[in-house]
């Protein structure tokens, strides 16, 4: 008498529990997207920072080796560019999140109203420019001013003309000094990036500044 073959069982537990996994892991998916857009359409800086930190831990994913190097690497070029300018009062020189940034107040590098560096600031640059040969990465000159109007008849006919003009300016001097243009992106924002109220002296010169950033490589 011929043997008949049992059917395989459909209900096999281990593809039930497989199912459920494939199950479970779209759900959580789902979840980490909607926790996304809820943070992002909060514009809320904290919890888009944490949870991109729980990602990595989640996904284990390891920092770009070239950009944990720049950060050890920036903080010693910063205390360097401080030790340069360690005299100059008008020159100050931070890491922010965007990279390291030296911020020039107007009257270190120019005269009231013009774009062109005095004389005396060349070698100031030109130690700058040293330090900077060092590091690889972009590099932002961001030219700012305060919002007192520009005197009719003058050579710029705006604030913009003359934060632009005023970067382009440093942006010349340090590819004089032997950095590479390539690197460089400039731009000028005029009144419209300002760090103080305008309606005090102080606050209008801590506004009327150009702001050379590096940033870490792409």
């Amino acid at each position: 008498m011929r043997m008949r073959k049992r059917k395989t069982d459909d209900h096999n537990p281990e593809h039930l529990d497989r199912w459920l996994i494939s199950y479970a892991d779209f759900i959580t998916l789902m979840f980490t997207f909607f926790v996304a857009l809820y943070a992002l359409s909060s514009m809320d800086v904290v919890k888009v920072e944490k949870f991109t930190i729980s990602l990595r831990q989640v996904f284990k994913v390891i920092d770009d080796p070239i950009k944990l190097h720049f950060t050890k690497t920036e903080r010693s070029v910063t205390e360097e560019l401080k030790a340069v300018l360690k005299n100059e009062d008008n020159i100050a020189v931070n890491n922010e999140p965007r990279g390291v940034v030296i911020t020039f107040s107007d009257n270190a590098l120019f005269s009231s109203g013009s774009a062109d560096i005095r004389p005396e600031a060349m070698d100031i640059l030109g130690s700058i420019a040293d330090k900077l040969k060092q590091m690889p990465g972009r590099l932002y000159i961001e030219g700012h001013t305060d919002n007192v109007p520009i005197s009719p008849g003058g050579r710029f006919r705006s604030n913009w003309e003359l934060s632009s003009a005023r970067a382009s300016s440093i942006l010349h001097a340090l590819v004089d000094k032997g950095l590479d243009s390539y690197r460089f992106t400039i731009s000028g924002y005029g009144e419209y990036r300002p760090l103080a109220a305008n309606d005090t002296p102080e606050g209008r010169g801590k506004n009327r500044r150009v702001e050379l950033v590096l940033m870490p490589p792409d």
